[in-house]
């Protein structure tokens, strides 16, 4: 909604505070009597509506994840200068089983490290992996090792050293990735990052962000001439630079080297992502331009490889997860990133769902409020946020299936 100023020379648009404010108050209006309508309508169609509603959100139950049946053959406790696992450790190992992956959060202290290193053995002792790999920082992944070979000490661990990540080593240590059976493989999040990702998982991924946007551009030239002209032109750009991203892969994938390993090739099928919040900034496509706090929608590139690496698993497997993330922060200061967990996670879930966005995920979930903010030069200017979850009860237990 904009008011026309004509100059001399030339005639701007201005938000028009007042229309936007009738506006707001009529959305709130409609949102109050939808109940009353509802309950207007027929029974068959509330009995539709509400089927509908039961079988895409209103269908999870978080399972009782409770491991203490369990027993750890080759787990050996005296090493580790332990009686046994806490039962939160249990419980979790458990639930990662059961489910093949999901997320811990676990504060620090909880034992995550351990828990990282019994269930990779557990998965490939059970044959439910067959290469799992644990990512974390630089400065923990010694510990990480160490803990995994007091564990489990007749295992075949590969923990590089710095060095095999040089340049001129870094195809040798590849080819020891790809050519071993590794009951499990420690790296820091940076060699992780050095790993080639598989070129058609990376084309298919940019092609699905492209056309995400040229949807969300398809919208709003639907609205005319009412669209932010900000909105249009940063979308018009977002799709120029996916389009220049898409073309260097497809000519990669036209230069390759029959030599060349990549992260498919390797045959890792299970991630282990400690401190998983360093990969929360992934990109999303929005059409709320004017929305704070909802981050940088062009995300990093050190996200986007691990988006690379966990479609490839799902992909082999055909099934949601394949990875674990461990963080006692998983979601710290914005609604995106519970969105974005999903989007990594559980992506035909989602899909099942009917959402494909993050816009999609918003309308169903979130609910936008707005404030009156004095701006620099003291006018009163508004500020919309995504602040609010709806349908909690049935996010949480959405969430709830792969958490412990």
């Amino acid at each position: 909604m904009m008011d026309k100023v004509t100059g001399e020379t030339k005639t701007i648009k201005v938000r028009d505070g007042h229309a936007i404010q009738m506006a707001n108050a009529k959305i709130e209006e409609i949102r109050q009597v939808f109940v009353d309508w509802l309950g207007r309508t027929p029974d068959t169609f509330k009995q539709q509506l509400s089927d509908r509603y039961n079988r895409l959100f209103n269908c999870f139950v978080r399972p009782n994840f409770d491991g203490t049946h369990q027993t750890f053959p080759d787990l050996d406790l005296k090493r580790l200068s332990i009686d046994d696992l806490y039962k939160s450790q249990k419980d979790a190992v458990w639930m990662l089983k059961t489910n093949g992956g999901g997320i811990c959060d676990h504060e620090v202290g909880a034992g995550k490290t351990l828990i990282m290193c019994t269930a990779a053995y557990e998965m490939k002792r059970l044959g439910l992996a067959n290469k799992p790999m644990i990512i974390g920082l630089k400065a923990n992944v010694f510990d990480i090792a160490d803990t995994f070979r007091k564990a489990y000490p007749n295992a075949k661990v590969l923990y590089p050293g710095k060095n095999d990540f040089n340049k001129q080593n870094r195809q040798r240590i590849f080819n020891d990735i790809k050519n071993n059976d590794w009951d499990c493989i420690i790296l820091t999040h940076e060699q992780f990052g050095m790993i080639p990702q598989a070129l058609e998982i990376q084309e298919a991924i940019m092609q699905k962000e492209l056309d995400s946007v040229e949807e969300n551009l398809e919208v709003l030239r639907q609205q005319g001439r009412d669209i932010s002209r900000g909105m249009l032109k940063g979308l018009e750009k977002r799709k120029q630079t996916l389009e220049a991203k898409l073309q260097n892969i497809q000519d990669s994938i036209a230069e390759r080297k029959d030599d060349a390993v990549d992260f498919k090739m390797m045959g890792i099928d299970h991630l282990f992502v400690d401190e998983s919040h360093q990969f929360k900034n992934l990109m999303f496509n929005t059409r709320h331009d004017r929305v704070s706090g909802l981050g940088n929608p062009d995300g990093s590139q050190r996200a986007l490889n691990m988006l690379f690496a966990i479609r490839t698993i799902q992909e082999r497997s055909s099934k949601d997860l394949g990875a674990t993330f461990l963080s006692g922060t998983t979601i710290s200061n914005s609604l995106t990133e519970l969105y974005l967990l999903f989007k990594y996670l559980r992506p035909q879930a989602l899909e099942k769902q009917g959402i494909n966005s993050f816009d999609a995920w918003a309308a169903v979930f979130a609910k936008k409020s707005t404030d009156y903010e004095f701006f620099i030069t003291n006018d009163i200017i508004q500020k919309e946020r995504f602040r609010t979850f709806i349908k909690v009860p049935e996010l949480a237990a959405f969430y709830a299936e792969v958490w412990e």
